[in-house]
This record gives structure tokens, sequence and C-alpha cells, in this order.
């Protein structure tokens, strides 16, 4: 069974718009971090620099980048404030 199928089956789920014309679907969504925090960490630049290096680095943005998402097999540096990916993926409270 596909990755996919065993996601997908016998589910309905919410796709979250990450930035630029991309959307994922919500439960793929491993983390979202702060872009000027995670290049802090030795660690996190490690990870960065393998997701390059294996092709799975998306960039949705010209600009320097608010956050880093990382789904279940790729890594997106967005335009959209942590903040405001956290709203879209759990509502905004008020």
């Amino acid at each position: 069974m596909a990755l996919s199928e065993k996601y997908t089956s016998n589910w309905s789920y919410m796709y979250v718009h990450i930035g630029s014309d991309i959307s994922v679907p919500a439960h793929w969504i491993i983390g979202i971090f702060d872009c000027d925090q995670i290049t802090l960490s030795k660690e996190s630049v490690r990870f960065i620099a393998e997701a390059e290096a294996s092709n799975r680095l998306n960039w949705l943005t010209n600009r320097v980048p608010r956050s880093v998402v990382v789904t279940m097999d790729r890594v997106y540096f967005t335009p959209v404030t942590t903040a405001t990916l956290r709203a879209r993926c759990y509502g905004a409270k008020r």
C-alpha cells in the first residue's frame, strides 16, 4: 500500500495553504518552524542541507522566507508567518 493510500483511504481531511499556490493535507504536516529560530541550530542547518541534497526542498518565495514547513516527504520555505500557518491549521482562536 502506498503511503498516500494509507493516509487517505476512508478519510476526509483538510488542506492547508502554505504559500504561493501550494496546499498540503494538514495531517502530513510534521512541523512549522520560524526561519529566524531554525537557522540558529546546526542540527536544523544540517537537516535543511540534507533535504536540499535529496531534492526535497521547495522554495515558495523569492524573498527571505518567514517559515519552514516540514511535511512527510518535503520541506518548504514559505513567506507565510508561523502564526498564520498555525491559524490555518487549527483555526483562529477568538
